[in-house]
């Protein structure tokens, strides 16, 4: 879950923000921020059309954040978000999948690559007037608090066994820290509407059934997985005594992970720094993640 440039997207928000408020559509401190002005031709993914519904199903406006799992990366190109300093991918996921149902409104995708919980609780209040009408919210968070990158590098072939041993360490760490700041995130956002929200979670990256690869051995990868698996287990505990529903998307990907002869997450052998890396695939948000939150979303009767 790369971020975008450095430095750290709550300084490009808070510059680029506050920029905007000079022309009236900016951002003070996140408990004061003014609605983010979107961009139409980023905003909704479903290209703007307005969808016919039976006159007895209301129609449901929806808002996305989060981090790079929430930003489609790992599905089509790059492309600028709606806030200043966020990336995006511009692939199907199940963001523009939900947003294609009938009678389904995508207000606003301010998700964001490299997004921690603190930067999407600042990117909340840029959008609380979008939330405050929101039937509906997804995100993920909490990836970007764990280093993942050097994680997965201090592991991978290219690392070394205490390398791996001492990032691993590091990370578990770090997991009851993350329990706490996407608790912080999820309470302001639930504040801020009265909608439905999902906290999707992560999938396994790898699938270690399958052996040893050139990128990282079976036993390394058995190790990164359970780290995934702690870090789903901190976000769930985050959601507790909040209105929010963790969705777990981790069962589907099982199969699917980096060594599968059919996976389901990016991986650039040429360029081990493209950003889309350790991503899921087109496939991975259409048959991973969207089915998870059709579900738990309530939206399946609208499926076509």
């Amino acid at each position: 879950m790369p971020r975008t440039t450095p430095p750290r997207i709550l300084t490009l928000l808070g510059t680029a923000l506050a920029a905007l408020a000079l022309a009236g559509a900016g951002m003070a401190p996140a408990q004061a921020a003014a609605p983010v002005a979107v961009d139409a031709s980023l905003t909704p993914a479903s290209g703007g059309r307005v969808h016919p519904t039976h006159r007895h199903t209301p129609d449901v406006q929806y808002v996305n954040l989060g981090d790079s799992f929430s930003a489609g990366f790992g599905s089509g190109t790059l492309r600028a978000g709606p806030i200043p300093g966020c990336l995006q991918g511009t692939g199907p996921s199940h963001v523009t999948r939900l947003a294609s149902l009938p009678g389904v409104h995508l207000t606003v995708d301010a998700s964001c690559a490299g997004a921690t919980p603190e930067d999407i609780t600042a990117i909340a209040g840029a959008v609380r007037t979008q939330l405050a009408t929101a039937d509906l919210v997804t995100l993920t968070l909490g990836g970007n608090d764990l280093d993942l990158a050097g994680l997965i590098t201090a592991c991978s072939t290219l690392g070394s066994d205490a390398a791996c041993r001492q990032a691993l360490a590091m990370a578990r760490q770090t997991l009851p820290s993350i329990t706490a700041s996407a608790r912080t995130t999820l309470r302001r956002i639930d504040a801020s509407t009265s909608g439905r929200i999902l906290v999707l979670g992560y999938p396994r990256l790898f699938s270690p059934q399958y052996g040893d690869n050139d990128f990282v051995t079976a036993r390394h990868a058995r190790q990164l997985n359970r780290i995934a698996d702690g870090l789903n287990r901190a976000v769930r505990a985050a959601t507790r005594r909040t209105h929010t529903r963790f969705v777990p998307v981790a069962g589907p990907f099982n199969r699917h992970g980096l060594g599968s002869p059919t996976s389901w997450i990016y991986f650039n052998t040429a360029n081990p720094g493209d950003p889309f890396n350790m991503h899921p695939t087109t496939t991975g948000y259409l048959r991973g993640y969207y089915p998870a939150v059709l579900h738990r979303a309530g939206l399946h009767h609208r499926v076509r």
